[in-house]
């Protein structure tokens, strides 16, 4: 019987130790997911319009996506060909816009007006650049500024997402991992200087995100939204930096044919769109 005991605690530590490795080395998070999270810290899907539809026009790499409330229509961007799309609501191009000079164009974020910045993986910034109803194609060497900031160990995994907080002026910017990083960038848009900080307490508190594929921030409601490719998890983050909410796109068929999530956004009324390789496009439109 003593043995017995000391074989199912020695597997218990292993097991213990195992999964905490695990988590350490961003081997499997989405594992940690499965085993502990709460059932009432889901993203209830069911207050929502759910579609999911193949972009025909795009035929691969679709990387991320912002939405733009002055013209209340989405923006999605590839890295590779590098080019925009407008995209409205259903998922229905609109126009394309070409790019030049960017390397690994991997998001983009709506700032006001007719200003975005184009996030370049390959070229480790984001840069400010003018989208209006007439443009057609976006060369680099047009753009209003540029950031620079490579917190890369490796070279395929850099800065993957941005989001911006026009009230505060504050760009948030997301490294896909070794190191995971959500790094905020505090008056580079209306100031020369600008003040760069790590969000240290929000990745401390991340146990089940494997790798950061997006962030948004919801201006409207003042929360942070992270995506993971590799976890399959849509995160909810209260202003405080704590994980709130999860939506788990495991939970059904329709939501299992985004096999890489990489890109997310919201509007105004608070639906939300995700988007993902090769050409997926997924929409939770609130039910009225």
């Amino acid at each position: 019987m003593k043995n017995k005991i000391v074989k199912t605690l020695a597997f218990a530590l292993l097991l213990f130790v195992g999964i905490v490795t695990a988590h350490y080395l961003d081997l499997n998070d989405k594992l940690l997911f499965k085993l502990f999270h709460n059932e009432a810290r889901l993203i209830e899907k069911r207050g929502f319009i759910v579609k999911q539809k193949t972009i025909n026009e795009i035929e691969k790499n679709l990387s991320g996506i912002t939405y733009n409330n002055t013209t209340d229509t989405l923006f999605a961007i590839t890295n590779s060909p590098r080019r925009i799309y407008e995209l409205n609501k259903k998922g229905e191009v609109l126009r394309l816009i070409k790019l030049k000079g960017f390397k690994d164009t991997e998001d983009l974020t709506h700032i006001k007006d007719n200003l975005f910045a184009i996030l370049d993986e390959g070229k480790s910034g984001f840069y400010i650049v003018h989208i209006d109803k007439n443009t057609q194609t976006i060369d680099i060497s047009q753009s209003q500024k540029e950031f620079s900031l490579d917190l890369r160990k490796f070279k395929n995994f850099g800065l993957e997402g941005i989001s911006y907080d026009v009230k505060n002026d504050i760009f948030y910017l997301i490294n896909e991992r070794f190191p995971k990083k959500v790094v905020k960038v505090q008056g580079f848009f209306t100031n020369e200087v600008a003040k760069v900080e790590m969000e240290e307490k929000l990745m401390k508190s991340n146990f089940f995100l494997s790798d950061l594929s997006a962030i948004h921030y919801d201006e409207y409601r003042d929360k942070f939204y992270i995506l993971s490719d590799e976890s399959r998890l849509l995160a909810k983050i209260d202003n405080e930096m704590n994980f709130e909410k999860y939506l788990d796109l495991d939970i059904s068929k329709q939501m299992k044919k985004m096999k890489n999530p990489e890109g997310f956004t919201k509007d105004k009324d608070g639906n939300l769109f995700i988007v993902g390789e090769p050409n997926i496009f997924l929409s939770f439109i609130i039910k009225p």
